[in-house]
Formats: C-alpha cells, sequence, structure tokens
C-alpha cells in the first residue's frame, strides 16, 4: 500500500497543484472524454448507445423550427463538457486569466455543441428510406415469377430504381401470362401491379 498512498491522480496529468478552477476544467474535460468514449464504444459495439442515452438522460431540446437539428443532446453535451475543460484548462496553463479561461472555454465547448448537432443533422439527411413506392414500377419491365392465371394473381421480378423486387401481379386483359415470360407494367392497382406481355 506504500507506493498507492505516494500516487496522487492529479499529478499524473499535471495537476499536482491544481487551483480551484483547474480541478473544475480537468473534471469536465475528464467526465466529457470518458463519456464521449464510453458512447462511441457501445455504439460500435451494437448501436445501443443511442437508447441507453437518450433513454437514461432524456435531454432531446428542439433548437429553432428544424426538428432534425438539436443542438443539446447527450452527444453535444458530452461534446461541450469535454471542450469547455479542455480549451479552459489549456487556457490556464498558458497563464491566461481565469475570465479569459472560462470564455475560451466556454466559446470552444459551444463551438463543439453546435458542430455535433451540425454533425448529426447531417448524418440524418444522408439516412435513405429504402421503400420504393409502386407507382415507380409503371413502365418498368421484367419477367414472369410465378405463373399469372387469367383470372388470378401470380408474380413478377421487376427492376426498380436500380433494384430488382418482386412484386404480385395479374394480367391486364385477363389472359394467362407463363413463368419467364416478359412483362411490362402497365398500371398498379393496390398493391398488385398490372402487367401485359411483350
Amino acid at each position: 500500500m506504500g507506493l498507492l498512498d505516494d500516487l496522487n491522480i492529479f499529478a499524473l496529468f499535471g495537476l499536482g497543484d491544481a487551483t480551484g478552477l483547474e480541478l473544475l476544467f480537468a473534471a469536465c474535460a475528464l467526465v466529457g472524454g470518458i463519456l464521449f468514449i464510453l458512447y462511441f464504444v457501445l455504439l460500435m459495439v451494437g448501436g445501443i448507445a443511442t437508447d441507453v442515452f437518450d433513454g437514461l438522460f432524456g435531454i432531446d431540446v428542439d433548437v429553432g423550427t428544424d426538428a432534425s437539428f438539436k443542438a443539446l443532446t447527450f452527444q453535444g453535451i458530452m461534446a461541450f463538457f469535454m471542450f469547455f475543460g479542455l480549451a479552459g484548462l489549456y487556457t490556464l496553463k498558458s497563464d491566461g486569466s481565469n475570465t479569459i479561461a472560462i470564455l475560451a472555454g466556454g466559446i470552444a465547448g459551444g463551438i463543439s455543441m453546435l458542430g455535433t448537432g451540425k454533425l448529426f443533422e447531417l448524418f440524418v439527411t444522408l439516412q435513405q428510406d429504402g421503400t420504393t413506392s409502386l407507382d415507380e414500377a409503371i413502365g418498368s419491365k421484367g419477367q414472369v415469377y410465378l405463373r399469372i392465371p387469367h383470372d388470378g394473381v401470380g408474380q413478377v421480378s421487376v427492376e426498380v430504381n436500380g433494384t430488382l423486387r418482386t412484386y404480385n401481379a395479374k394480367s391486364h386483359d385477363e389472359t394467362e401470362i407463363a413463368t419467364d415470360d416478359f412483362i411490362e407494367v402497365t398500371e398498379v392497382i393496390g398493391e398488385v401491379l398490372v402487367v401485359k406481355r411483350i
């Protein structure tokens, strides 16, 4: 235990003779940094970080009229604390006054929080729905996958938006269309494509 008695954790980070304001900045940087690392480790492990942290803290506050831009999210607050602490501590250690250090920390924290919000706003705009409207299939050509009986429904494979998809289909003139026949989509009724042989 003699070795642990001499261990000063603040001395490891160069804060052995830290003042109250230095300790505040160091604590902000440490808490923000640990939560930042923990958040991204959980995000990489299985995407559970957003559910855990957002559900635990519930601090999503909308800023402005755009609901997709949320500056006061957990990620934004983590970034604020981390950069507030780092910039304030750096300014104090660079022989800056307490007022300048608080101002520098506040500016760096605010910019990082807004930057994080804008980054997540960009991520939201990059997301794609992945669904295709059946109306987009009109005019597409394809092939019968399962025979279309004269009075019933079969299935066709049609390329829509560069992706080959399988849909339920019926004949436009109620004639049977055999498997592997080539077709063209003429209209859509509900969830069923109306096709004709080509």
